[in-house]
């Protein structure tokens, strides 16, 4: 301390402090990371104000799921979960924020980051109101946040993950082919359903997801008998052709004296009430409905245990939704302010409770399966949540509509999702609400391949709609993109297996890679899928061409093997059956054989796709393996194999090595050379691990 005020600093960071409280953040040599630009203020009705200086050249990203381009500057965006009730692009706020932000500045070469500890509503102008002035406003007595600085944003996403956790290592199923829609009834509609995709279009698929028609007028935890009279018979019949099933389950429990989780929630005390002691009662599907107040850990606990009954009727997965939560209302009706929470024994009222519930409900969702299953890795996704909600559940971007407009926003909403903590996300494949045409929905495919959650939903007013709904051309289009996906599922579970190691998304922007490259700052219609994969999508309507940029590198097509260096921006080939793909040079892609399901047969044989790198570089890759299944990787039962393909004169060396105890049994390995356009792969004879000298003829 001193007349100038304080100074905080370790041997990468200094925090300086004026005597008036004003923050500056700097690197040890003295360059400014961030700086507020004057001292917290206060406002008459309650809110403190913390304004931060905006270099010229920031870009912003995060804040959660934000229907708004990759690059936040400019906008102002609101942290209170909210059901918009279907959106559009510019809608905000939605149903999972996160108070966390990332800047980056100073030419690429200084990424930083604010998360807000505050659970209450607040507020991030990012240059609006002064495009020289990031203002942050947050309704709470006091506002406190953590400061994350790092040479790039790779690194501060590790870091950021490192203290708010990530994704587990989901099932390996996780990664298929889903399909759902709002809903799937009776039994035999179902049945249908499966038969379509095993038997009379030959389309795989891991996972039916049943909407809430499969409920006893809605009751959580209940089965309609008339229209699915045995539903352990129907899930163990859909488990034997390789389906998994995926029930929604809503927070919302009827208020009816003669259901047993309600009169069992009212005797225990489980529900939200006024400070009066009245329980508060809102409502929903089934009607007026009682809400369980999932910050007690007692609630919790019993919530967790209410899913014996579909876990003992074989249920694989759940999907925790409506849990903003959401009221039947106006646009964003929720629980009113006053209601009290118990908030983990320090007591509250909603104001500061109400981002934290779905949180909370998806980790009692989580806890409860690991109870009842301790030997299988939960599956639960969520449509609300908050800063953490990751190591509990995955997320899709929920009620889109079916239109060009809402696949474009698709995109730069799933990117900003991954830099927020939350990986493991997609979207309604074709929108959610209306009916989309044969050209969107394949486009809309296309795209969603290389996400991680892979689910075609649609409301219940829109007719059916599955891969083969248009008929020709589509359905083969789409039956051969949802195959490369299975290919691929190799590929995209060492990205999970990354992702959870690292925090890196699956779904990433270009910058994360390039981050030396200001063309990638703002470039939010491609992404990297996993290390190696370069994705264009058809975002318009009728497009058969589409302007690709190339960072720095060499870059080969992934369907016709052309070689390219970057950067470059050129038009790009993107007939209806193809979206341009591209393989980073250096990469080995692992894939598999056909499959219909994850886990029909073994990856056998298991081709590794080589992709030169120029002479002189060596890149290196993985593959990550397990039982895809259970907790055994944790006692070592895993294989890690690494590979470094590095370009010589004349040819290529790989070098092999292989960590673990997991047995995937016999299988062939198969080594694919790709030797630029015009020149057919070729097969690598007597691949092994170790090192192996490739001669290029």
């Amino acid at each position: 301390q001193s007349g100038e005020g304080a100074e905080l600093s370790t041997d990468r960071l200094l925090c300086r402090i004026s005597p008036d409280g004003r923050i500056r953040f700097l690197t040890p040599a003295g360059e400014v990371i961030a700086e507020e630009t004057g001292p917290v203020s206060w406002t008459a009705d309650g809110r403190i104000i913390l304004r931060w200086r905006i270099p010229p050249d920031a870009h912003f990203y995060g804040l959660g799921e934000r229907a708004a381009p990759l690059d936040l500057r400019g906008g102002v965006y609101t942290n209170w979960n909210t059901d918009p009730q279907t959106y559009h692009p510019g809608d905000d706020p939605l149903y999972l924020c996160v108070p966390f932000l990332i800047a980056l500045h100073s030419g690429g070469k200084q990424a930083c980051g604010l998360l807000l500890e505050n659970s209450t509503r607040s507020r991030f102008d990012l240059g609006k109101t002064d495009p020289e002035a990031m203002i942050v406003e947050v309704e709470d007595e006091a506002a406190g946040y953590f400061f994350f600085s790092a040479p790039t944003v790779a690194e501060l996403l590790e870091r950021f993950t490192e203290k708010t956790s990530r994704h587990p290592l989901f099932p390996r199923w996780a990664l298929g082919y889903q399909q759902s829609r709002w809903s799937y009834y009776p039994e035999e509609r179902v049945r249908r359903l499966a038969r379509d995709f095993r038997d009379t279009y030959r389309v795989p698929c891991d996972a039916i997801h049943l909407d809430i028609h499969y409920m006893d007028g809605y009751r959580v935890f209940t089965w309609d008998k008339r229209r699915f009279p045995d539903p352990a018979g129907l899930i163990a019949d859909l488990h034997a052709q390789g389906f998994k099933v995926v029930v929604i389950v809503d927070p919302g429990v009827k208020a009816d004296p003669r259901y047993r989780v309600f009169r069992e929630g009212l005797e225990r005390g489980m529900f939200c009430r006024y400070p009066d002691g009245r329980i508060f009662i809102g409502p929903v599907w089934p009607g007026n409905c009682a809400f369980p107040d999932f910050t007690d850990p007692r609630v919790r606990e019993w919530w967790g245990g209410l899913h014996r009954e579909l876990v003992e009727a074989g249920v694989d997965g759940i999907w925790d939704d409506m849990n903003e939560p959401s009221i039947f209302g106006e646009k964003g009706s929720t629980m009113p302010a006053p209601v009290r929470h118990d908030l983990d024994g320090t007591g509250g009222d909603h104001r500061r409770a109400h981002n934290l519930y779905g949180l909370n409900m998806a980790r009692a969702t989580a806890e409860g399966l690991l109870r009842l299953r301790p030997d299988r890795r939960p599956f639960v996704i969520t449509r609300s949540g908050w800063t953490g909600v990751q190591r509990y559940a995955a997320h899709w971007t929920a009620d889109n509509h079916s239109d060009w407009a809402s696949l474009r926003q698709t995109l730069p909403m799933v990117l900003n999702l991954g830099l927020s903590g939350i990986a493991f996300t997609g979207s309604d494949i074709g929108g959610f609400e209306g009916f989309a045409t044969g050209e969107l929905f394949t486009r809309w495919l296309q795209m969603s391949v290389f996400f991680p959650f892979c689910r075609a939903h649609t409301y219940i007013a829109s007719p059916d709609q599955e891969p083969w709904s248009w008929g020709e051309p589509y359905l083969s289009i789409n039956r051969e993109f949802i195959r490369l996906r299975y290919g691929l599922l190799s590929y995209l579970y060492t990205a999970l297996w990354q992702c959870t190691r690292t925090g890196l998304p699956i779904v990433r922007p270009l910058f994360l890679a390039f981050q030396d490259d200001p063309a990638t700052h703002t470039l939010d219609d491609e992404f990297m899928c996993g290390d190696f994969l370069l994705v264009a999508p058809v975002l318009e309507e009728g497009a058969t061409r589409r302007q690709v940029y190339l960072p720095p590198g060499l870059w080969y097509d992934f369907w016709t093997d052309a070689v390219f260096e970057g950067p470059a921006k050129f038009e790009a080939e993107a007939p209806l059956e193809r979206i341009p793909v591209f393989v980073r040079a250096g990469a080995v892609i692992p894939m598999g054989p056909d499959m219909d399901y994850v886990g029909q047969r073994p990856v056998d044989p298991l081709t590794l796709h080589l992709y030169p790198p120029a002479e002189g570089q060596e890149v290196n890759s993985f593959l990550y393996e397990d039982d895809g299944e259970t907790f055994a990787y944790r006692e070592g039962v895993y294989l890690l194999h690494r590979f470094s393909l590095a370009g010589k004169a004349g040819g290529l060396e790989l070098l092999w090595s292989v960590e673990g105890s997991f047995d995937p049994g016999p299988r062939q390995v198969e080594a694919i050379l790709h030797r630029g356009e015009g020149r057919e792969p070729v097969r690598v004879p007597g691949i092994a691990p170790g090192r192996t000298e490739i001669r290029q003829a």
